[in-house]
């Protein structure tokens, strides 16, 4: 019996999981093949983008952002068109993260009706850590939309992206 080094990610058993009915399990593996770095976990990322379930597509985009591999890029840019502004966001932060620019995009998301998209595109670009993001995300410093009632307010995440980015919020212009 050989001894396996539990310390190792299991990144075969992990690809498995993407496989799995469970749409949760399938988005956190998603998200965690992301973070492994492990260029084994590109094919089946890219595979995952062709999922039903939008969170799984999500994660799924936001994790080839993070690899840095450019094969993943032909089949990122469809997504740029989706009918789920949220994927669009999500499609061209990973974009952005792989060296093709579509930080207009993101902040044209900041003008979505819809509050969780405007909350995804905050999150993109604090991300990303632009200055470029400076003055559309100052338009949001008064929107106190919430995605449920516990959530913190957009102009909170804003304010938060904003410090990230070195921008001194206490020294916000009024009505910015």
């Amino acid at each position: 019996m050989t001894h396996q080094d539990t310390n190792k990610p299991d990144i075969e058993g992990a690809i498995r999981l993407l496989k799995t009915a469970d749409d949760d399990i399938r988005q956190y593996i998603a998200y965690l093949l992301g973070q492994t770095g492990d260029p084994r976990v590109i094919e089946p990322l890219i595979e995952a983008l062709q999922d039903a379930h939008i969170g799984v597509c999500g994660a799924t985009a936001n994790a080839l952002g993070s690899m840095g591999d450019p094969r993943a890029v032909p089949h990122l840019r469809p997504f740029l068109k989706h009918d789920n502004p949220q994927m669009v966001v999500w499609a061209a932060y990973a974009l952005t993260r792989l060296g093709h620019d579509h930080f207009e995009q993101l902040t044209d998301a900041l003008e979505s009706d819809d509050v969780m998209v405007r909350r995804s595109a905050i999150l993109a670009l604090h991300q990303l850590g632009d200055e470029r993001a400076i003055g559309p995300l100052l338009a949001l410093q008064h929107d106190d939309s919430r995605r449920f009632q516990a959530d913190s307010t957009v102009a909170e995440a804003v304010d938060r992206a904003l410090i990230s980015l070195g921008y001194n919020v206490g020294k916000l212009p009024p009505n910015a």
